[in-house]
Parts: structure tokens; sequence; C-alpha cells
């Protein structure tokens, strides 16, 4: 799992490495049989509070952020909106499908930043899985909410055009996985929100509540908000448009005249949400829902059908659990 973390690192670093098409990166991989998902324990519901305490209490020492880089978490890209920046470890385990999972040992940290500084939002299990194997086992119950990313598809949409980082990427899986008979590509993951509550739960995808803390509001203002609405209000953050826009930049491999009529698009979106802050959270969350709309309709105008193909092969689909 690390290494597929560094891979996807040196291919967020390597801008400007443009060219013509490539061959896409294929596996031929054995065929084995379909494996069947883990029945979950009759006593479910008992376990699994103690399982989500096992994990709070083990990230306490990372809530201060100095002592988790001191330990040798680095990030992994950007911030996600309503989600926060992964970060991870050479020394985290490197989970594989029918491990079980240590619930101390999380190999994702999350973080935010609120009141200037990097604050931990939660933690998150990623395990990597073979093509015909279904999500892990994970926590008790059906609640824990994974879902899967496609490392392959990943790198192939995001070194479509870019034909030397996709040699390194195909050069480096080979070497460091096929080779070896190891065809775990796809990336499992479940997040497990630590801090304090998710309206949508402990294992939701993202938490709606925190572009608002990120600005200094409330929590409450957040309720009943949808993901829409809270994704608007994220663009009145610091780096709220660079947060939606860099990294689908450089996946699709932006023009220029892209980059600015989006940069132009998304600033006055986010001064029309900053502008309604001081009116209370009615005024606030009506603009902000207006606002991302618009901003999503320059999007889908200035960005071709190609560029949201490669992107989409980046998201996160998810998985309800066994």
């Amino acid at each position: 799992m690390r290494d597929a973390l560094k891979l996807i690192l040196i291919g967020l670093s390597a801008s400007g490495l443009g060219g013509c098409t490539y061959q896409a990166i294929e596996v031929d991989a054995p065929d084995v049989p379909p494996r069947s998902a883990v029945d979950e324990p009759e006593d479910w519901e008992k376990l699994l509070p103690g399982q989500i305490e096992q994990v709070r209490s083990a990230v306490k020492e990372w809530r201060d952020f100095d002592a988790a880089k001191a330990a040798g978490w680095k990030p992994f890209g950007g911030e996600e909106p309503l989600m926060g920046r992964h970060y991870y470890n050479d020394d985290a385990p490197d989970y594989q499908f029918g491990d079980a999972l240590d619930f101390s040992q999380p190999n994702n940290l999350m973080y935010a930043e609120i009141d200037g500084r990097l604050t931990l939002t939660g933690v998150a299990y990623v395990v990597r899985i073979g093509p015909d194997e279904p999500v892990p086992a994970g926590f008790a119950g059906p609640e824990d909410e994974w879902h899967v990313h496609d490392l392959i598809d990943s790198i192939n949409a995001a070194t479509e055009d870019r034909p030397f980082l996709r040699s390194l990427a195909s050069w480096w899986l080979n070497d460091t996985y096929f080779a070896k008979g190891d065809y775990r590509h796809r990336l499992a993951m479940v997040h497990v929100w630590t801090e304090w509550p998710n309206p949508d739960g402990d294992f939701a995808n993202y938490d709606r509540t925190l572009p608002y803390r990120k600005l200094g509001l409330p929590a409450e203002w957040a309720g009943g908000v949808s993901l829409e609405t809270a994704r608007g209000v994220h663009l009145a953050s610091a780096s709220g448009c660079k947060d939606v826009i860099d990294g689908k930049a450089w996946v699709g491999n932006f023009s220029r005249k892209q980059k600015k009529a989006l940069r132009s698009a998304c600033k006055a979106a986010a001064d029309r949400v900053e502008s309604q802050i001081e009116r209370g959270p009615d005024a606030l969350n009506r603009v902000a829902t207006i606002a991302w709309q618009d901003y999503q309709a320059t999007y889908a105008a200035v960005v071709s059908d190609e560029q949201q193909r490669r992107i989409a092969a980046m998201t996160e689909h998810s998985h309800h659990a066994h």
C-alpha cells in the first residue's frame, strides 16, 4: 500500500509531462474463482462500539500534527473538500485481502486546516484487493461504507497524455507487484471520523460540517444541508478554489484558458458565499447552493467530455460493505 501511494505521489508532483497518447497499462492477471464476502457476526452491534473506540484511542497521539509529522506521516495529494488531506506512513500496515484490520493501526490519517492549523478529522483504512475480490470484512456489521479506487484505472486516466510518466508507472507496477504474482491493484478504503460526530455516521465518505468548521462557523449551520450546499460553503475557505480545481486540472491536463475560466468562475462563486456569512445560516446556505450550481455549470461548459471521463476514473465509487 505505501508503494502504491508513493507512485501516485510521483504522478501528482510531476507536472508538464505532456505528449501524445500512449498504450494503456493492462493487467494479465490469472483467473481466480470468485470469492464470497464474509458473513457478519450476529452480535456485530455489540462489537462495533468497541472497535470504533480502539480507533479513537489509537489516534490520540496524532492530534498533534507536529508529532505525526515527526513520526513519519506524509501528505498524499491535496485537501479534498468535506474530507481533508490524506497522510500515509511507510511504517503503517500494508493491508491486503484476507488480513484482519488492526483497529489500532490505521494506514491513513486525515487532516484539514481549521483556525490556521492542521487538525485531525479522522482516519482511513486502505486494503489492497484483487480484480475478483470483494471489499474487506472490515468493521463488524453492515455500516462501514467501503469504496474502491482502481489504481490502474487512475494511473491510465492521469497519464493518458503523459507517456513518460505512464511508462514509468508501468515499469514500477510490474517490478513491485505483477512480476511477483501480486495483482492486488484495487484500493478498498473506509473512513472513520474520530474527532466529532458526523451527521452521516462514523463511516461516511464525507463530513458536510467540515466547511463550516473551517470558516469558524457553528457545525449546527450544516444541519440538514445537502453535500452540494456544503461544497458551496467550502469555496469560501482559504484554499476553496484550489481544492476544487487543481487536482482535476492536473488529471485532465487543462489548458491555461480552461484553468483561467474555472478560477474566475470559482472566485465569483466564493465571493458570493463569503458575502452571506454575516447574514446567518439560512442566507449562507441558500446562496452557497446557487453558487455551487453556477460554478458546476461553468465547469460542464469548459471541461470537455473526454477530460471529464478521465477525471471520473479517479473518483471514489461507493461499495456497500460485504
